[in-house]
């Protein structure tokens, strides 16, 4: 479980710049046992090419991941511990942020070695942009499983640090965050557009999005 002291660092690094990138969230035993339980699901054919936009198309030419959803009923204990320190960020989120957060969606993503990346985009859909509506996405989350990662192996994330009303140029201000084990990044969905840079190692993840009532 995350301390109390973890969690204030979370809301107020959440508060003061609408992002936070926190490292060593988790026990190196759970982070491992979630990166298993990820490529065994890849390795069984359970995961299946990610799409882009609501409709769900694939093309791996704007985002080159494989993905399989977690479910809240699944007993695995990893997933059941991922998902209990999430409950926490949720309820820390709405006491002290009342950010009205009211359910979690969540997957397994992995980036074949070559994988294109994903290209820019933001994770809030169109049509809840204008106005808040019942079940949009209000704050990702990305817990990162990848033991040892090297800066010359790409796949970082991107995140453009600037409002932009349209997809920014390539050169806007940004920060490149390395998928490195144990890092945890949480930033408002609606705020942040961003993109995962081209990889040449295999690249695992957790993504999920806390979304409104």
């Amino acid at each position: 479980m995350f301390t109390e002291r973890m969690l204030e660092n979370i809301i107020d690094t959440l508060a003061e710049q609408q992002y936070c990138v926190i490292d060593q969230c988790l026990p190196a035993s759970l982070t491992q046992s979630l990166r298993t339980l990820a490529l065994e699901q890849q390795q069984q054919g359970f995961m299946h090419q990610a799409g882009t936009s609501q409709s769900a198309i694939s093309n791996p030419k704007l985002r080159g991941d494989q993905i399989a959803w977690l479910e809240a009923n699944d007993p695995h204990p990893a997933i059941q511990d991922y998902l209990a320190l999430m409950a926490q960020v949720q309820q820390a989120a709405n006491r002290q942020l009342m950010m009205g957060l009211d359910s979690f969606e969540t997957h397994f993503a992995i980036y074949p070695a070559g994988a294109s990346g994903y290209a820019t985009h933001i994770d809030l859909f169109r049509q809840h942009r204008e106005q808040t509506a019942p079940g949009a996405r209000m704050l990702t989350s990305i817990m990162y499983l990848n033991d040892d990662w090297p800066a010359a192996a790409g796949g970082a994330l991107r995140l453009y640090l600037d409002e932009h009303h349209q997809t920014p140029a390539a050169n806007a201000r940004h920060i490149d965050i390395l998928p490195t084990t144990g890092r945890l990044v949480l930033f408002l969905s609606a705020r942040f557009w961003h993109e995962v840079l081209p990889t040449s190692l295999p690249r695992v993840s957790v993504t999920g999005w806390f979304k409104s009532r």
